[in-house]
């Protein structure tokens, strides 16, 4: 049986993530957030941020593994330039990551930040879990 492997997306007040941050300053202590967390300051941001069409690329790329960012837009039908941006913005957040591709003319491939097959949304009235699956 496979283990799941899960990413937890949780809600903190922007407050408290201040406060992490002043403590990394003082203490040097690079740790403020585990690898396999990602964090909202509110619920409307995540909605706000998670669009079917990341869902769709977050999807692919755990099921069907691309070798670049243009395999990806033709998986997803949908143009090259709307499929980089969608993949930078979950870079930036730490969903996705980008690994050169030795020779070619340079790719990147898109991968999941860490290898995880779910991703489960504690939102603080109603947790909730996304498993990825292919069509």
């Amino acid at each position: 049986m496979k283990n799941s492997r899960t990413l937890y997306v949780e809600f903190r007040d922007l407050d408290d993530i201040a406060k992490d941050l002043m403590r990394v300053f003082k203490t040097r202590d690079p740790r403020v957030q585990p690898k396999e967390v990602v964090y909202f300051d509110t619920v409307t941001s995540f909605r706000g941020f998670m669009t079917l069409q990341k869902l769709e690329i977050l999807t692919m790329i755990a099921t069907v593994e691309p070798k670049s960012i243009y395999e990806l837009a033709q998986l997803v039908d949908r143009g090259l330039a709307a499929v980089q941006k969608d993949c930078q913005i979950l870079e930036s957040s730490r969903f996705i990551k980008f690994e050169k591709q030795k020779g070619g003319r340079g790719s990147i491939k898109p991968v999941l930040a860490f290898d995880y097959d779910r991703i489960v949304v504690k939102r603080p009235d109603h947790p909730y879990s996304l498993k990825f699956e292919a069509a």
